[in-house]
């Protein structure tokens, strides 16, 4: 008996909290970015404030900033991390475990405006080189048209997509309708001189968990965001 209740005190003082899971994310504004150094955006500002509503309060210092295709990666091959903003998608999602949502947006195609291009069916975008950050929503957008691979380009992040799209290199760029502009500002490229011309598909973001998080870990995540929600919809109200 005693070896019992030894081995079950053992195994609950093993367990983790959410402020021990590794939280990854990615320089995108305008839902999370770096500014002076510091992370900032909606979303992780949701993560700070969620985390200590659960009681398990996640340091803004011990959030990971890294290249989305790395990031994605190290989600999927876990352990116990958790990737933010991540657009849920039906490719997605026995990927993950999720928790949110924590924000919406659209994904666009954005192109010069100089070259006036205008897209009227998906037939036409087989036309065109287009670009999207690897294992980005925007590639499984992509995808979903059937669009063949010799037309797509896929890079690691952001920046260089927005270089690309300046040089020529792609006639299109695929990525959310809120955060393109400040991309471009972020690599010296006026966004005066781009549009988005054709709407991929609207879609919320999650926290991704890595499958091996305990299912008792998300559904706090998950509680503590809908106390959250509640908060600021009643001040909002009372405002």
């Amino acid at each position: 008996m005693a070896l019992l209740i030894f081995a079950s005190t053992s195994a609950l003082s093993s367990e983790l909290e959410l402020n021990q899971l590794r939280y990854i994310t990615e320089h995108s504004p305008p839902f999370n970015y770096v500014e002076a150094g510091q992370l900032k955006g909606p979303a992780v500002d949701l993560l700070l404030l969620a985390s200590q509503k659960a009681g398990s309060p996640v340091a803004r210092k011990d959030i990971l900033l890294q290249p989305w295709a790395r990031a994605y990666r190290n989600a999927l091959e876990g352990p116990n991390t958790v990737l933010f903003n991540t657009i849920r998608t039906d490719a997605r999602d026995k990927l993950f475990k999720w928790a949110g949502p924590t924000g919406s947006e659209k994904y666009v195609l954005i192109a010069e405006k100089a070259r006036n291009i205008v897209i009227r069916t998906r037939a036409d975008l087989t036309q065109y080189r287009l670009g999207a950050v690897r294992d980005d929503a925007g590639e499984s957008y992509l995808r979903e048209l059937h669009i063949p691979s010799k037309n797509i380009t896929l890079a690691t992040n952001v920046n260089n997509l927005g270089k690309m799209l300046k040089a020529g290199r792609i006639d299109m760029w695929a990525f959310g309708e809120d955060g393109w502009r400040q991309s471009l500002e972020d690599s010296a490229i006026k966004p005066a001189n781009y549009e988005a011309v054709y709407m991929l598909k609207k879609n919320d973001y999650y926290f991704a968990f890595s499958l091996d998080v305990e299912d008792r870990l998300v559904q706090q995540m998950q509680d503590a965001i809908d106390m959250v929600k509640r908060e600021q919809a009643k001040k909002s109200f009372t405002n």
